[in-house]
């Protein structure tokens, strides 16, 4: 909780960020409370160090409709603005908030990167204030970065607001986390010649459409992240985690690769996995997320399932090949684990810690000096200390680099 007095001297402190996920209490100037809502804007409009802004919903911020639109359009008017990230939620019908960011969108030269969050309101969204936030989008040179996330189910599309956000000649990222987001709307974003980053979370029917897309050429990511946050689907987690792997195996585009699933992972898919890497060398980083703990209490009648020793044995031996590639995996319980899949997985973090201090590079060139080789080796130490590595695991990772070149033990250092 902050008083008005507080919110104010914060804003002329000079912050680079500034979030208001509280309530404002600037109402009438008294003995008490000497600052007004229009003082509290007037110290927005003037700031010249705020870059990015994050805004709850109205209610939220204690204030009302019309204030929430005045707010939204005064965020425009900082000179430095390059950041946007608005809340809103279901009001009158005379509230009109998509209209109040458009406004925003057009009025911020140097906006850059625009997220909407919503938890209602979708369904009594004005389509007129859908088409002119999309118009905002289309005309807005400097924006190269748009999200949109639905916290609450919701039956309705933006389909408008995702072809506008495609078209952008500029946009590099999409964030979208909604569940009713469909395979034409997955389609309509490759359309954008300059989208090189996706984070897509939702259901796994459209993950098909992104794995078809990427064997057809058109998607030509940097960077994907796709959740699965909904049990009911007409497809299985494993068969969308499938077509992704057999999809990036012959990508030359993709660099960095993260799959989170509340249903964990099988043994098959990690053999997959260590496959497709094994042929793919320009991906550089993979991060497989298994949030199935979260939603323990949800569905308790979902075993658990998660990679055992043949995943972890194809991936370790996948490692020694592409040097290059760090992958993190979900770690397995201790508990549920056979002494072969405990073995393998040591294997597999030895491999993986030789690869994040650097193997690739170091093997890649003859002109790496002894000085380079010393300079990894101290930075893997480094990394074992911050996190607490196990002694063996240490020791069996500085055994493996001093394997690999037993000159760092001899003569100087040059």
């Amino acid at each position: 909780m902050r008083t008005p007095q507080e919110v104010m001297v914060h804003i002329e402190s000079g912050p680079e960020n500034i979030t208001f996920n509280y309530p404002l209490r600037f109402r009438r100037r008294t003995r008490s409370n000497p600052y007004s809502f229009d003082d509290f804007l007037q110290a927005l409009r003037s700031s010249r160090t705020i870059r990015s802004v994050e805004c709850h919903n109205h209610e939220g911020l204690g204030i009302t409709e019309s204030e929430w639109c005045r707010l939204v359009q005064t965020f425009s008017s900082i000179r430095g603005l390059t950041e946007l990230v608005v809340a809103w939620q279901h009001g009158s019908l005379h509230f009109h908030p998509l209209q109040a960011i458009a406004d925003a969108v057009d009025s911020a030269a140097l906006l850059e990167g625009l997220g909407l969050v919503t938890g209602n309101g979708l369904e009594s969204m004005d389509p007129n204030d859908e088409a002119a936030l999309a118009q905002s989008l289309r005309r807005h040179a400097m924006l190269c970065v748009f999200g949109w996330k639905v916290v609450r189910q919701s039956t309705t599309r933006i389909p408008l607001l995702i072809e506008a956000a495609a078209a952008g000649t500029s946009l590099l990222g999409i964030t979208l986390a909604n569940q009713n987001i469909n395979d034409d709307d997955i389609r309509n974003l490759v359309n954008s010649s300059s989208l090189r980053i996706l984070k897509f979370e939702g259901a796994v029917d459209s993950w098909l459409v992104v794995a078809n897309e990427i064997q057809n050429g058109r998607f030509r990511l940097k960077k994907l992240v796709l959740t699965r946050t909904r049990v009911s689907s007409t497809l299985a987690t494993s068969d969308a985690i499938d077509a992704i792997i057999e999809a990036i195996e012959q990508d030359s585009s993709l660099e960095h690769l993260t799959l989170r699933s509340t249903t964990g992972f099988t043994d098959e898919m990690g053999v997959a996995l260590a496959k497709a890497l094994t042929v793919n060398t320009t991906l550089r980083g993979i991060s497989v997320v298994d949030e199935y703990d979260l939603f323990d209490n949800l569905e308790p009648e979902h075993p658990r399932s998660a990679f055992g020793a043949k995943a972890f044995k194809a991936l370790a031996s996948m490692l020694k090949t592409n040097t290059k590639v760090e992958i993190d995996l979900p770690q397995p319980r201790s508990e549920d684990t056979d002494k072969g899949t405990r073995t393998h997985f040591f294997q597999y973090v030895i491999e993986y810690m030789l690869n994040k201090a650097g193997r690739g590079t170091l093997l890649s060139s003859n002109l790496t000096t002894r000085r380079d080789w010393i300079n990894a080796l101290d930075d893997m130490n480094v990394r074992a200390s911050d996190n607490e590595c196990v002694s063996e695991f240490h020791l069996s990772c500085v055994y493996s680099m001093l394997q690999l070149n037993p000159n760092m033990c001899q003569g100087d250092t040059a």
